[in-house]
């Protein structure tokens, strides 16, 4: 499902068609920094993207979107495929040096046809936008996204006043005044957890930066651990479980976790677990081994193998309780003799009576 409603913004496409479909050379045209289309005789558009250099997709597109007819408003929106809104929050606009506009969640405006399309929806203030849009040079949209973390959108405007009126004169609409006003042709966006995006999001910016300057492990993206993936895990309405690998040998592979929460007290903050031994007893450790989440419990599973037959090591169970991670069992077995398999290793936590 969540594939199906976070959609990858393709930049060629957007290009090629703006938001409506395939187009003709006689029915687009650059300006400056908008390109305008009208793929077929029912709708036109306008869009500027942000892109990341050498990248095929967007990672932003702002667009203005009119169906034909003598009465159809404008829509006016920002589609994104990283960094999505927290559409429970407020956002910011701002004009050049006009007076920030604040726009509230669900009147001001919100999620239509996919849950990363975001559109202006109060008839009022967007029709004001929209005017100093097409008067202005730059725009900046402020938002906090998905993960909790402030962003700053930073459109040009240069060419969006011509892209606009090299639309109004392919629909005869040249001197109407612009009105703008939610898309009646699309739905409201299903609702769908913040941390449910996050998640399908991947890894935020933040907690990479975090793990490349605070720990000692190995990159990422490195020839060793570049095909294996994090971990990735809603574990509350405002909490995100966050393991990435650390390390790679044979039959063990180690991750450092982290916890994003984004409600009033946000933040990133690393993990720290209990681990046990026969010769230092009970230590804390930034890093598991073999790591397993279940979303449906909530529970958090390691298991260090001490060889590949499996017959000594350590294994661990946490479980979600609200803000951190509770150990319910944790067994260990240092003799690679044969003679015990994982589920017969001595449990050490809860101590046995």
């Amino acid at each position: 499902m969540m594939q199906r409603l976070f959609q990858r913004l393709a930049l060629a496409a957007l290009l090629a068609s703006g938001l409506a479909g395939a187009a003709s050379a006689e029915s687009q045209k650059t300006f400056k920094d908008w390109s305008a289309s009208c793929p077929d005789e029912t709708r036109c558009n306008a869009v500027t993207v942000i892109a990341t250099p050498g990248s095929a997709s967007a990672d932003y597109v702002l667009h203005f979107d009119r169906a034909a007819g003598i009465n159809a408003p404008w829509t006016l929106g920002v589609a994104m495929s990283v960094h999505l809104m927290d559409r429970a929050r407020p956002i910011e606009i701002r004009i050049d040096d006009n007076a920030p506009i604040t726009l509230r969640a669900g009147t001001g405006y919100g999620p239509y046809g996919a849950v990363n399309d975001f559109y202006l929806t109060d008839p009022r203030m967007a029709s004001v936008i929209a005017d100093q849009m097409t008067a202005g040079m730059a725009m900046r949209i402020s938002y906090i996204d998905v993960t909790g973390s402030p962003v700053d959108l930073d459109f040009s405007l240069s060419g969006l006043s011509a892209s606009l009126l090299w639309i109004d004169e392919r629909q005869d609409r040249v001197g109407d005044k612009r009105r703008v006003a939610a898309p009646a042709h699309l739905g409201p966006a299903p609702h769908v957890a913040a941390t449910d995006i996050a998640a399908a999001g991947g890894m935020p910016p933040q907690v990479l930066d975090l793990h490349r300057t605070r720990s000692d492990c190995e990159d990422p993206h490195s020839t060793t651990l570049g095909q294996i993936e994090p971990l990735i895990a809603p574990l509350s309405g405002t909490a995100i479980l966050y393991a990435i690998p650390c390390t790679a040998h044979a039959y063990n592979i180690t991750y450092r976790l982290y916890v994003v929460e984004s409600g009033e007290i946000g933040g990133t903050e690393t993990l720290y677990f209990a681990d046990y031994s026969d010769t230092h007893g009970w230590i804390g450790t930034d890093l598991l081994f073999n790591v397993s989440f279940d979303g449906a419990t909530k529970t958090l599973t390691a298991f260090y193998k001490g060889r590949g037959l499996g017959d000594c090591g350590t294994s661990g169970t946490w479980q979600w309780k609200g803000h951190a991670f509770a150990l319910k069992e944790y067994r260990a077995w240092s003799r690679c003799d044969g003679s015990h398999g994982p589920g017969d290793w001595p449990r050490v936590f809860p101590a046995r009576p």
